[in-house]
């Protein structure tokens, strides 16, 4: 028996803590949700994102330029908004430097519902790990959401998130 005891000391003494994941902390994620816009019959809202880092941009290294993002849509209730087919509209990609995408919501494509859609633009940002805080900064992603008249092609009305881009928005289209 004291053999045995001496054996289990023996054993949990010489143990080594051991860590399941990787001790780096992960990217911090960007979630940026529009207020509440409507769309009907005949429209459709194209949520987009530019990640304004040019290709030869010298202020940051050449790993912190590209962005995964997520772009989807929710109702009222938060639910992702899926279309006639039941799919969800959403996008996930990986946005290079200068590059830009979108993700459209076409009221005709929904399913048969009230005559008005009231939703709600979410983009997710998530940038490459390990990037150094400058390439955090505010203003490296920018998103907007446009109403577009499915007839014409002309956009109603747009709004950013960005600030900047608020304040020089001028209205005229």
């Amino acid at each position: 028996m004291t053999s045995a005891a001496i054996t289990t000391f023996v054993i949990f003494r010489n143990t080594q803590n051991v860590q399941a994941q990787d001790t780096q902390p992960l990217p911090a994620v960007q979630r940026i949700s529009f207020g509440m816009v409507g769309i009907t019959a005949g429209q459709t809202a194209r949520l987009s994102i530019a990640n304004t880092i040019m290709p030869n941009d010298s202020l940051f290294s050449p790993d912190t330029g590209q962005r995964r993002v997520s772009l989807s849509f929710r109702d009222i209730n938060g639910n992702l908004i899926r279309n006639a087919k039941g799919e969800v509209i959403r996008r996930s990609v990986d946005v290079q430097r200068g590059d830009s995408t979108f993700l459209d919501l076409n009221y005709d494509e929904l399913p048969p519902g009230p005559t008005r859609l009231q939703f709600r633009a979410v983009v997710t940002i998530i940038p490459p790990p390990n990037v150094d805080e400058k390439a955090l900064q505010d203003g490296v992603c920018i998103p907007t959401v446009e109403v577009i008249n499915n007839a014409n092609g002309r956009t109603q009305f747009a709004v950013s998130a960005d600030p900047a881009v608020v304040r020089g928005f001028t209205g005229n289209f």
